[in-house]
């Protein structure tokens, strides 16, 4: 993915469906390739001053089929970031192919931060 001259970004279309949603029909990954929104390369530097996991507790999922955020990195940062990780088999679009896994790891985090009355 380049930046244009402005500093978006854009998924190539040619590797969106392999890049970003490998495990999701073609018909689908060609909806989310058309509907999905670019987004500002600079999000990815600009440093962050009160990041809530440092005193917040937090929870992730690893899609480990990942192609679009190598599952290694994506370890390294929960792990500095003390983030509860939980894998799950998928691609970047792990929430749209796997809904139901996802969807548990929020429920426990939810669960997990709750306060009895």
């Amino acid at each position: 993915m380049e930046a244009d001259e402005k500093g978006i970004v854009y998924y190539d279309k040619e590797k969106f469906h392999a890049g970003f949603c490998g495990d999701l029909s073609k018909e689908d990954a060609d909806f989310m390739y058309a509907s999905h929104g670019a987004f500002a390369g600079k999000c990815f530097i600009t440093p962050i001053t009160n990041a809530a996991w440092r005193n917040k507790p937090s929870f992730a999922v690893v899609a480990t089929d990942d192609k679009s955020i190598v599952p290694d990195i994506q370890r390294n940062m929960y792990r500095r970031s003390n983030t509860r990780i939980t894998e799950v088999k998928g691609s970047h679009a792990v929430y749209i192919s796997q809904p139901e896994k996802v969807a548990a790891v929020i429920v426990e985090a939810a669960k997990a931060v709750s306060v009895s009355k």
